[in-house]
């Protein structure tokens, strides 16, 4: 049975820095060859930015799935010829958008109006009745139509089921002042908030020409639909703990120091700012999960502050830095096992054995011959095993008939844990623990 000291967790990190840094500069290489698509990045963006701000995503279309209409919405049709089709060939994220267009082959007047589903916004409403609602999306025209009005694009909102319309928004309101032939979010974002207490709102995107004349190219698109709100948000913080850290076992990983794990509830972590204080002198501002060396033994309380916007929290934990060593982790395996390997892991100690990774690795046995692994189980946590308590482990099953070594690691986060071998016969699904045959290795 091998102890996990810090010896041979230096060394693992050593290792581990180096097929990193490996790693890194064949990454770097392979980057440095390759000018990444920033517009796939686009959709990706503009969603993450809302969530991390702790937004609701009330409405969402970017034509990705190419129907047209999409799912749900309706699209009222007076010319044929020009009314909304999904473009394949402009759009702010990939792959489309969805564009209107009046041309030579479109005699007649135009009507095209492009209806989202009905909203019930009654449902996102705070107790305060002050959350804001808002319309945003990204078009796409050229200055000539607009100037000229020749066409005219709005934007329109009802709330009963599209008898009736209020407009909200016209293109021509921006004539000049939006980049050409580019999607622009020029006007936006539309402040639609009045009707938060609505239960059935539709929007509508209208394209209309009163003319029958023909033209060259009178077009407009639009893609990445998205409305949003804001809820008051139950905002709380968690530093985690109570803490307990073996005193060596802060300097056997990299980096060195007792591991924090915090969060938060009603907003993105990554949305908000950190301000851990650690009681020794000693802050940080990593989100989530930070370290922080403990020179001294003895008892420290530790501070979480978080922020988001307007919205605070703040918690407290305490971390018992302890010098006696702790008994070891202890690992037994079952007598027989099936279908996986089954093993038990006890904390004989006083201390919780908190973050605990484990393996199993199997091998033909006994005599290191040409040895092979059959199954190879990467480390799996567990929360934590209370002092003096044991959980159980196993793998998952694979099939053989034959003498195999079983290695089982143990180790967590805050005590010492341990490397131990067992002896057994596999017999189709069913292991059998050989603990008189062939004795442990040592």
């Amino acid at each position: 049975m091998k102890k996990i000291g810090r010896r041979k967790n230096i060394l693992k990190n050593i290792s581990t820095l180096v097929i990193a840094f490996v790693l890194f500069c064949s990454s770097f290489s392979a980057l440095a060859q390759i000018t990444p698509d920033k517009s796939m990045q686009n959709n990706q963006t503009i969603r993450l930015s809302y969530e991390e701000k702790g937004e609701i995503i009330i409405l969402d279309e970017n034509f990705t799935d190419g129907f047209m209409p999409p799912s749900g919405w309706k699209k009222n049709t007076t010319n044929e010829a020009g009314t909304w089709k999904i473009d394949t060939i402009r759009n702010h994220s990939p792959l489309y958008s969805a564009s209107v267009y009046r041309g030579l082959n479109c005699h007649g007047l135009m009507n095209e109006t492009l209806i989202t589903p009905g909203l019930n916004f009654s449902q996102y409403v705070n107790p305060s009745h002050t959350n804001p609602i808002f319309l945003k999306f990204w078009w796409y025209t050229d200055q000539y139509v607009i100037e000229n009005s020749l066409i005219y694009f709005n934007v329109s909102i009802s709330t009963d089921g599209g008898e009736n319309w209020t407009k909200i928004w016209k293109a021509k309101d921006y004539s000049g002042s939006f980049p050409q032939y580019q999607f622009s979010d020029v006007g936006i974002p539309i402040d639609i908030s009045k009707y938060r207490n609505e239960t059935n709102v539709t929007i509508g995107f209208q394209l209309y020409s009163n003319t029958e004349d023909e033209a060259i190219a009178q077009y407009f698109a639009i893609d990445d639909i998205i409305v949003i709100t804001e809820s008051d948000i139950n905002f709380t913080c968690d530093a985690g703990g109570p803490y307990e850290w073996y005193y060596y076992r802060q300097f056997d990983d990299i980096p060195n120091g007792v591991k924090f794990h915090g969060n938060v509830a009603g907003a993105s972590p990554l949305g908000c700012s950190w301000l851990w204080t650690f009681g020794n002198g000693n802050t940080s501002i990593l989100p989530i999960h930070t370290f922080n060396a403990y020179n001294k033994t003895g008892y420290y309380n530790v501070t979480l502050e978080v922020k988001y916007g307007t919205y605070y929290a703040n918690d407290t934990a305490i971390v018992h830095i302890f010098l006696l060593p702790p008994p070891d982790i202890n690992v037994t395996l079952s007598r027989i096992s099936f279908p996986g390997i089954q093993a038990t892991i006890k904390n004989p100690g006083d201390y919780n054995a908190t973050n605990v990774d484990w393996s199993i690795k199997v091998t033909v046995g006994p005599l290191k011959i040409r040895e092979k692994i059959l199954a190879n189980e990467t480390p799996r946590p567990i929360n934590k095993i209370d002092a003096h308590s044991t959980v159980q482990i196993e793998s998952k099953y694979f099939f053989g008939f034959k003498f195999i070594k079983i290695e089982i690691m143990v180790t967590p986060e805050n005590i010492n844990g341990i490397d131990v071998s067992f002896y057994a016969f596999r017999f189709a699904g069913v292991t059998i623990y050989l603990p008189k045959l062939i004795p442990p290795e040592t």
